[in-house]
């Protein structure tokens, strides 16, 4: 395999491990944690515009779900790695 491809590799596996994790751990809302991770995939790609539906639904609910929200972003974007 080439560098590339295990880090791509890696980086799913990470995804899936964050989804798990959010499906049983999340204290505040595990449904947004999760639509968060999807749209923050490892992929190259853009956030697929059905997770970023998701998020604006649940986040425009209540004040709850957007301070969930910028938690569950703040954290996600504390566990990224550039280089």
């Amino acid at each position: 395999m080439a560098p590339s491809t295990i880090r791509k590799a890696i980086g799913a596996v990470k995804d899936q491990t964050s989804i798990g994790i959010a499906k049983v751990a999340s204290n505040m809302a595990p449904e947004l944690e999760v639509a968060i991770v999807k749209a923050t995939s490892h992929d190259d790609d853009p956030a697929s515009e059905k997770y970023i539906r998701e998020i604006l639904q649940l986040t425009s609910y209540s004040r709850g779900y957007v301070s969930a929200c910028v938690v569950a972003v703040s954290k996600r974007l504390g566990k990224t790695v550039i280089g």
